[in-house]
């Protein structure tokens, strides 16, 4: 049958579907065994792989394929989804096996869904041609996914970036350093802006831990990926190095995100026209032009009806 190939190529892409789950879970450690302190507390049913579970693979041949599919978490591939997950809100490591799992996993589990509910029932092209269609959009959908949560994420504190300056502004003029500021704002936050005052909180943490202070505020820039916030890291950066007033330079970037922010709103404002313009022409105006002319036709039609 013409359908076998199609069949075959779903087959194997399963097969490599699971061989690439198996490349990409965090191979387990001694080390990290030992300094866990109690490991069977860990119940998380995506822990790495134990040394005593059975390989399917050689570590040769995985490592050979990682490299190949440039795959590695040193690889460049691994390093842009991983920072897309993190401006997402996802922060875990498991999350990168987990997202190419449901992507590449859709491109066994739709087309074959789609074979045995439509099978007998259409011709072969066009299950061909819907096969093909479910297994572009299974591929592309996580990414629109993805693009979709970053852009949330990051209109949301867009949104709040304005009231933590503001907050950041009275704490440190109130006399409490950058550090104790930040902490203070993100404990402030937690209800009215939870996604701001979380990174806002990491940056401490960082600090905490023995991270420099710019490299935590450059951090929370690349994190987050708003260019607002990471030009506010960097007017941090700088006013710490020279030591500048960090107060005015807070003020400063505030009155900017508003200004901007208002311009923003001016300009889509100004679009409106334009945009209402296709739905008037399409709806109300047909609308409007039989309430006008439609007692005038009537009129006509009954008055040349007499005159026959």
């Amino acid at each position: 049958m013409e359908l076998l190939p199609v069949v075959i190529f779903g087959l194997l892409i399963g097969g490599m579907i699971t061989f690439l789950g198996i490349f990409l879970q965090q191979r387990y450690s001694s080390v990290r065994r030992r300094l866990q302190p109690n490991p069977r507390q860990n119940t998380d049913l995506m822990r790495p792989q134990m040394a005593d579970d059975p390989v399917f693979i050689s570590p040769k041949l995985a490592e050979t394929l990682e490299k190949k599919f440039n795959l590695t978490k040193s690889g460049a591939t691994t390093k842009k989804l991983q920072a897309k997950l993190i401006q997402a809100g996802i922060y875990t490591e498991r999350a990168i096996p987990l997202f190419l799992g449901v992507k590449l996993g859709g491109l066994l589990v739709l087309p074959i869904l789609v074979l045995i509910l439509l099978w007998g029932d259409a011709s072969q092209r066009i299950l061909l041609l819907i096969t093909i269609s479910i297994c572009l959009l299974a591929y592309l959908l996580p990414n629109f996914i993805l693009n979709r949560m970053i852009g949330s994420r990051q209109k949301k504190i867009r949104e709040a970036l304005p009231d933590a300056l503001d907050l950041l502004v009275v704490c440190v003029e109130a006399g409490q350093g950058l550090d104790a500021a930040i902490k203070r704002v993100a404990e402030d936050l937690q209800e009215s802006s939870p996604i701001i005052s979380q990174e806002l909180l990491l940056v401490n943490l960082e600090i905490m831990a023995g991270l420099e202070r710019a490299q935590a505020l450059k951090n929370l820039g690349e994190r987050t990926g708003v260019a607002e916030l990471i030009s506010l890291c960097n007017i941090l950066i700088q006013s710490d190095r020279f030591g500048t007033s960090i107060a005015q330079a807070l003020k400063t970037q505030s009155d900017y995100i508003r200004t901007e922010r208002r311009q923003r709103l001016e300009a889509m404002a100004a679009k409106t026209p334009v945009k209402l313009l296709f739905p008037m022409l399409l709806f109300i105006f047909p609308a409007i032009m039989v309430v006008i002319l439609g007692p005038a036709i009537i009129t006509l039609t009954e008055f040349f009806s007499k005159g026959k």
